[in-house]
């Protein structure tokens, strides 16, 4: 029975370290694409209207989003 409980305490060890491993990749990938958009000025995510909506929206501020019906 004690050999079964340590071998669930180094499996689980070993779970531990992976998930921490994979999240570590994640968050390197993520910083890198979070610095990469910083150095391209989009960060902060903007949307400009296209010229054709704004006929048919009379010229509102807000267009709604595309009708499916």
């Amino acid at each position: 029975m004690d050999s079964s409980i340590k071998l669930d305490s180094v499996m689980a060890t070993r779970n531990v370290n992976q998930a921490r491993a994979m999240f570590q990749r994640v968050l390197v990938c993520w910083a890198g694409d979070v610095l990469e958009l910083r150095r391209r000025k989009l960060l902060v995510p903007r949307w400009d209207a296209s010229p054709a909506s704004m006929d048919a929206q009379a010229f509102d501020a807000i267009e709604p989003m595309k009708r499916v019906a």
